[in-house]
């Protein structure tokens, strides 16, 4: 292997800061981004109803200051009203009703967004030294604080008194939710070569979390004790290149009644029936983001800009759009009738049950992850707008 490739994909390795850049180079897709297609007939599908500019941290050191370079995906998290953000110099930040109700500079940058417990009361970052801090929703206070080993590249699962993370070492972890105690872990296959995503935890039902891992599989465990109860594997790497042994499941697994949705970057869509643990199918498309559904339709985003919808059930290509090439898209969410696709300009694309574009809107920044809550679209871009928008 060459010495310049080598450190490519070592680069990825490390964190999901350059995950897109290095997607791009490692499947040969360094190509400059799609210039966007006039929409003949624009709809008005989504409104703005809150924009806020995260502040900052002033207290860090020139080597911990974050470059504009490091794309992590931050996500933010709401609770009955109050609504929680943290940008990526690692200020912690939180509104209700859109005023501003309190702030925490962390004074350390963050690798993974926000969490917060099911009861409304308890929210957990991670910051790039490994660090998983707890802090109160209402006040801000810091309830406590456990150092990893390493940094947790995706936001934590808080399911019942568990705190549930991936770390970039890949181990899995399960921390008490009142103390910070670290109570389970539980180590993955290790990998020679990995890119680094962010596949957020996934509560299946009372006893049961999915994790998508390095390794290319999905393993399921008991959220209180971390005891293995199955594994399926999902990224079926056969080639023998560097790029063709990457195999990792970095987009957060897809449930959808007794069915389980899966991508992987080794270039499968895997659809699972928990129920007979059989295989529905497995289809073409090259993914570190997590799909999403629209009715029977499922959609999924190719690294190289490619938005490819299939059958769930039988997994038949029902379309395909190619119109944002390489413009570095997040997963894509379904709202309403339509799904919505992120890009590096900040630009949020709906499409329609066909896969045509049919209305965009502009937010500020690279878009990383969206997220739909109540029916409202939740934006944060890497220049720390957070936005909301209601369809």
């Amino acid at each position: 292997m060459n010495t310049r490739f080598t450190k490519i994909v070592l680069g990825c390795t490390i964190g999901a800061a350059a995950l897109m850049g290095c997607q791009q180079i490692i499947k040969g897709e360094d190509k400059s981004p799609a210039k966007l297609i006039k929409i003949a007939t624009p709809m008005t599908v989504l409104s703005p109803i809150f924009e806020a500019s995260l502040e900052q941290s002033r207290g860090l050191t020139k080597g911990e200051r974050v470059s504009k370079k490091d794309v992590i995906d931050l996500q933010v998290a709401q609770s009955g009203g109050v609504l929680i953000a943290v940008s990526r110099s690692g200020v912690v930040s939180a509104f209700d009703d859109k005023q501003s109700i309190w702030k925490l500079d962390l004074q350390e940058p963050v690798t993974s967004g926000v969490a917060i417990d099911e009861a409304g009361l308890v929210a957990v970052v991670g910051t790039r030294s490994g660090k998983v801090i707890a802090l109160n929703v209402g006040t801000g206070e810091k309830l406590w604080e456990t150092a990893l080993p390493t940094s947790t590249p995706t936001p934590a699962l808080i399911h019942h008194d568990r705190v549930l993370l991936s770390a970039n070492n890949g181990v899995l972890y399960g921390l008490n939710l009142r103390t910070g105690e670290n109570v389970w872990q539980f180590g993955t296959q290790k990998t020679d070569l990995s890119i680094r995503g962010v596949a957020k935890p996934l509560s299946l039902d009372e006893q049961t979390v999915l994790f998508g891992t390095a390794d290319g599989r999905i393993h399921a465990l008991d959220s209180s004790t971390g005891s293995p109860l199955w594994t399926r594997r999902v990224g079926m790497a056969t080639g023998g290149s560097v790029v063709e042994r990457l195999s990792d499941v970095d987009g957060t697994p897809l449930v959808v009644g007794q069915h389980l949705y899966v991508t992987s970057f080794s270039g499968q869509i895997v659809g699972f029936d928990m129920a007979t643990g059989q295989t529905m199918f497995v289809s073409d498309i090259s993914s570190t983001r997590s799909a999403t559904v629209l009715g029977d339709v499922l959609v999924a985003v190719g690294i190289s800009g490619d938005v490819k919808a299939f059958n769930r059930l039988t997994g038949e290509t029902l379309w395909l759009n190619d119109e944002l090439k390489n413009r570095k898209l997040t997963n894509p969410v379904a709202i309403g009738d339509y799904v919505a696709v992120g890009d590096y300009e900040g630009v949020i694309h709906l499409f329609d049950r066909n896969g045509s574009i049919v209305s965009r809107v502009q937010t500020k920044g690279q878009l990383t992850s969206l997220q739909v809550i109540d029916n409202r679209l939740y934006t944060q871009s890497t220049s720390g707008v957070v936005s909301i928008w209601q369809f």
